[in-house]
């Protein structure tokens, strides 16, 4: 695979939604846009005799290079909102009745592809890209608030993950769920098309899905009673287009930066921030954070806002 073309300069994200038109929003706002896409894949998951949950959302990642204007400062995202529409609930008998957050790390699509010191194109094994995983998902264990308790299952080598085979509407590819966050790997460029048409590959980083469970009328469940949907577990997707590593290479994504936002995503996080498209081609945000919908380089650092927001879902009983 070529991956010469696929320089990445940055990436601005967007949340999709399944369910009730809605009309589309502009790009200067959190609100979520309807996705008929989505609603299609729901309707796949239907036909294949996946009734008690269903996907109510879409977190992704774009390029930052589709922005383009000849104002001095454009406002491209002004996410308010700290965290997602959807929960996990506490002990919720339907995931087992933990308060634990269970992770699974899909390995059999665990390669992924980048660039050497040299420029020459190499593979990042999965022993490489699962050890990124793992410390993504490790950062949110440090939260100065009583966070939930994180544990990795094991891959038992099972289809651990429903939506590539909804996205290909391959009933055969629409597996079991082993764990509440799920780290899907590494997967061709045909599938962020069929998900994010048109051309999706070519402008998607990454995307993390909210699978929620709904009642025998498909209506999502709210056990809880805090108005938020009660989330069923979340999968996140990453494009084997791009070229990947592990730090200290700029012609790289660094893997770690990418996966601790969106294994924010899995823990209840939003996108958060406004991001200033700057007549230079700058992008500027206010404020910085993990999960600005943003990739513009290596950034590792959890800040204020991100420990906040954690905190704001996790601090309460948990």
């Amino acid at each position: 695979m070529n991956l010469k073309p696929l320089v990445f300069a940055g990436a601005v994200g967007v949340a999709l939604v399944a369910g009730t038109h809605a009309a589309a929003t502009s790009s200067n706002t959190d609100d979520p846009v309807y996705s008929p896409v989505l609603a299609a894949m729901n309707a796949r998951l239907h036909a294949a005799g996946v009734t008690k949950v269903a996907i109510a959302k879409a977190e992704l990642f774009f390029d930052g290079s589709v922005y383009r204007g000849d104002q001095a400062t454009t406002i491209i995202a002004n996410d308010r909102t700290h965290i997602l529409s959807a929960q996990f609930v506490e002990n919720d008998p339907r995931r087992g009745g933990s308060s634990d957050i269970s992770y699974l790390v899909d390995r059999s699509d665990g390669a992924a592809l980048g660039f050497n010191s040299a420029g020459a194109v190499i593979v990042l094994p999965n022993a490489v890209t699962e050890a990124e995983l793992d410390t993504s998902m490790a950062v949110w264990g440090t939260m100065n608030c009583n966070g939930p308790g994180i544990v990795k299952v094991p891959d038992t080598g099972a289809d651990p993950d429903l939506v590539d085979g909804i996205v290909f509407n391959n009933a055969s590819l629409i597996g079991t769920p082993f764990a509440d966050i799920t780290h899907a790997g590494w997967v061709p460029a045909a599938f962020f098309d069929a998900a994010f048409p048109p051309n999706g590959s070519t402008f998607v980083l990454a995307a993390t899905f909210t699978f929620v469970f709904v009642d025998a009328n498909g209506n999502p469940t709210d056990i809880d009673r805090n108005r938020l949907a009660d989330t069923a577990f979340r999968e996140t997707y990453y494009n084997l287009r791009f070229a990947w590593g592990t730090g200290g290479n700029p012609a790289n994504i660094d893997i770690q930066s990418v996966a601790i936002h969106e294994s924010g995503h899995g823990f209840g996080l939003a996108h958060f921030g406004k991001l200033f498209l700057k007549a230079s081609g700058a992008l500027q945000f206010a404020p910085r954070a993990i999960m600005n919908a943003a990739y513009t380089g290596e950034d590792r650092e959890i800040r204020g806002s991100d420990n906040a927001s954690f905190c704001q879902i996790w601090a309460n009983g948990r």
